[in-house]
């Protein structure tokens, strides 16, 4: 595996059971050759039955974090996870505006757990969509998390789509992953080329972390100089490498190995571009 000179950021709550959150964004990115940083936004009591504690760290630490990694680490991309307050939402988008205004961001807005667990306060729901999701190059919802964003049910997925963007962002993938089809598609768009990306539905029962593993194979991506698109497939290739290969831990939503990437064709998913 190559070692590249770059570093990425993810800023994101540490997971205890080592599944999702800082500890399996750090293992992708390492599988992705990129040296990962992390800013803490919480601590976590969780294992693969589901999460039992969350306590957020408090302003002046997460500042502190930030300021320390971009005096001396500065980031060639950044990836946020659970923010989990309206003040983390805050502090971070007035740090992304006035630090890395240049900086490619990818959010996966992590509102709940697998297990079901509210990771979003819901009063910090409209800070982010107001603040944070204009400065954002990727945003990554999943179905739920879609609707949750526009209040509303999904009547298409482009049609959603196109609603996210008009937030401000400058790209989204929405995740297929909650629908009932055979296939699992995600649907990606910059509002000038858009794409589907296709994958026979793995079952397994190692699910913790997928959006964590996703998000953060993107950024890796973008550190590395891939475009959105290439990025985005790559991350969807990897995912599909992640869920191939469970650690068989846990007696809930298990964890996946993170192994370094090979970007074999089985993994890699159809492209329909649009």
């Amino acid at each position: 595996m190559k070692i590249n000179s770059v570093c990425a950021w993810t800023i994101a709550g540490s997971d205890s059971g080592g599944g999702a959150g800082i500890q399996v964004d750090l293992n992708v990115m390492n599988a992705f050759g990129v040296h990962g940083c992390s800013v803490i936004t919480a601590l976590t009591a969780q294992n693969t039955l589901g999460v039992q504690l969350v306590e957020p760290v408090s302003e002046t630490m997460l500042r502190a974090q930030l300021q320390a990694l971009a005096a001396d680490l500065p980031p060639a991309a950044v990836k946020t996870g659970m923010l989990g307050s309206a003040a983390t939402c805050r502090n971070l988008a007035d740090f992304f505006s006035a630090a890395l205004p240049h900086t490619p961001i990818v959010c996966d807005p992590i509102l709940k757990s697998t297990s079901g667990a509210d990771l979003l306060d819901p009063a910090a729901l409209e800070i982010l969509k107001r603040d944070l999701l204009p400065l954002v190059t990727v945003l990554t919802p999943n179905l739920p998390e879609t609707e949750s964003i526009l209040g509303a049910p999904i009547a298409s997925i482009e049609d959603a789509a196109k609603q996210i963007l008009d937030l401000g962002v400058q790209s989204v993938l929405i995740k297929g992953g909650h629908s009932t089809q055979t296939d699992c598609r995600d649907y990606w768009t910059d509002g000038s080329s858009a794409l589907w990306l296709a994958s026979p539905r793995i079952n397994t029962q190692a699910t913790h972390g997928t959006g964590c593993i996703l998000s953060s194979a993107i950024a890796a991506g973008l550190a590395l100089g891939n475009t959105l698109s290439d990025a985005v497939i790559q991350a969807k290739t990897f995912l599909n490498q992640c869920l191939r290969s469970p650690a068989g831990l846990g007696r809930g939503h298990g964890p996946m190995r993170i192994l370094p990437f090979e970007n074999a064709e089985t993994d890699r998913p159809t492209i329909d571009w649009e």
